[in-house]
């Protein structure tokens, strides 16, 4: 032990320092052994193929990487032949849940297929909503669809504590505490109230388009625009519909025939007619205008209104369940009913030029034109009257068309022509008595036969004459009357 700690000890005098060089050279060509700890295994290495060759990532140069890049697409193309082999790669099978059985190349053909279908997806940004789109060109009821409503947001409705539980049927759902309402139901409502909107029009009825919100007044102007009827953008006037008589006495109305053109001559019926009624209301935000769906309930007027999730579904007759805070649901809403009032009109129209008019003119008009033609009538046998008894009192222009009527036209003869005619009316005067005095007995006969016809000639003239004095004791009784 002590010799072992005497040789420890003085071995640095007993053997002389190592070199610098020395020293480097047995650090470099010791070889050290690493053991392979059981409990900590390597990661498998993969064999490495004898034909692919291995790929630098440093390379010298460019044409080197080149070099390198085309050899190893080569040796790919040599070994597919070599790795492609097995019953999936050179027998048919069947691909998904149905079942078809292809072939590797009908595969591939598949796959070619799809993929040309879907390489441009995600490559090209396209701007798929326009605002303005529309409003300018708006869908008609045909092209109603969820994915439409779904992208116009008319599915969202109100915070559940804000709901009305009346329209619990048309709910499909809560979602982060907001309630969603059904697609289906949003669809079918929609499409029912375009088609009363479409018969309105197509009978010819007045439909009044209401969006008090701000924004809305493109939507309600356009629509009524499509559909040829009314809007309304501001506030409602209470009393429009009630005490219509003062508030719309200002207002004009037009009498048209049944192609939708101006008639004239009816003015005084313009001056005394009641202001009109709308047919049909529709009604984009029914909380702002309560007083315009009171109205309407008093007066029996249908009404066609977008229900929220907070509003009373009993305020209007045709419910529409959607999103009533959403410009662009609105935008869709109008839209559709819009083009279908365009459609009810083009039909309504179309039917009137095949002489088939759908409607019927109103009872204050058909009264009026009744009094006019009554007028017309007794104004006529007065004039024909005065004609036929000659009484004094006629107007200036009764006067004047009885002048034109009854007036002579003055002919300019000669006396020889006056000669020759009184000669040609004795030579006519004599051969008359020459075939009277030769078909005398003849016309005897004839004179009996006829006398019975004359006395009811005779007769017929005597009762039109008796009705003639009648009418005129009748009209001078008027004027009389007037007079006094």
């Amino acid at each position: 032990m002590i010799r072992s700690n005497a040789f420890v000890r003085h071995g640095c005098a007993l053997a002389p320092p190592m070199s610098r060089s020395a020293l480097r050279l047995m650090s470099s060509e010791v070889k050290t052994n690493h053991r392979q700890d059981v409990s900590m295994p390597s990661w498998p290495t993969p064999p490495a193929s004898t034909g692919v060759p291995k790929i630098v990532s440093a390379a010298s140069s460019k044409k080197r990487k080149q070099k390198l890049v085309q050899e190893f697409i080569m040796s790919l193309g040599s070994d597919s032949a070599q790795e492609h082999q097995g019953a999936s790669w050179t027998k048919s099978h069947a691909i998904g849940n149905a079942g078809a059985v292809l072939t590797p190349a009908q595969q591939f053909a598949q796959f070619q297929r799809i993929q040309k279908k879907t390489r441009s997806l995600g490559s090209e940004v396209k701007k798929r909503y326009v605002p303005s789109e529309l409003i300018n060109n708006p869908p008609g009821p045909e092209d109603v669809s969820l994915e439409l409503l779904l992208a116009s947001q008319a599915h969202m409705g109100h915070n559940t504590s804000l709901w009305n539980p009346a329209n619990s049927r048309y709910i499909y759902g809560v979602r982060q505490g907001i309630h969603i309402i059904s697609l289906e139901t949003i669809a079918a409502h929609l499409r029912r109230a375009a088609r009363v909107v479409e018969e309105v029009a197509y009978r010819g009825g007045v439909t009044l388009f209401v969006g008090t919100r701000k924004g809305q007044m493109e939507i309600v102007t356009k629509a009524a625009q499509l559909a040829g009827a009314c809007h309304l953008f501001t506030k409602w006037t209470p009393g429009a519909i009630t005490n219509r008589d003062v508030i719309l006495k200002t207002q004009a109305t037009k009498v048209v025939d049944h192609l939708d053109g101006e008639l004239d001559g009816f003015d005084m019926y313009k001056g005394m007619a009641r202001p009109l009624l709308p047919d049909l209301v529709v009604c984009l935000n029914p909380l702002e205008n309560y007083t315009l769906l009171y109205e309407c309930g008093l007066k029996n007027i249908p009404t066609i209104g977008v229900i929220d999730t907070n509003v009373d579904p009993s305020w209007v007759t045709y419910t529409i369940p959607a999103n009533d805070d959403s410009l662009r649901a609105m935008a869709v809403v109008a839209g559709v009913l819009g083009r279908a009032g365009q459609k009810g009109k083009e039909r309504r129209l179309r039917d009137a030029s095949r002489g088939s008019v759908p409607w019927d003119t109103s009872p204050e008009l058909t009264r009026h034109m009744n009094k006019e033609v009554q007028a017309a009538v007794s104004k006529r046998k007065e004039v024909m009257g005065r004609t036929q008894s000659n009484v004094q009192g006629f107007t200036e222009e009764e006067q004047k068309l009885l002048r034109l009527r009854n007036s002579e036209v003055d002919l300019e003869v000669t006396e020889d022509d006056m000669v020759n005619m009184m000669g040609q009316a004795a030579l006519h005067d004599a051969s008359d008595a020459t075939e009277t005095a030769e078909h005398a007995p003849s016309n005897l006969e004839w004179e009996q036969g006829s006398v019975g016809e004359r006395l009811a000639d005779i007769e017929s003239q005597l009762e039109q004459i008796s009705e003639q004095t009648t009418h005129i004791e009748l009209a001078m009784a008027e004027k009389n009357t007037n007079e006094a």
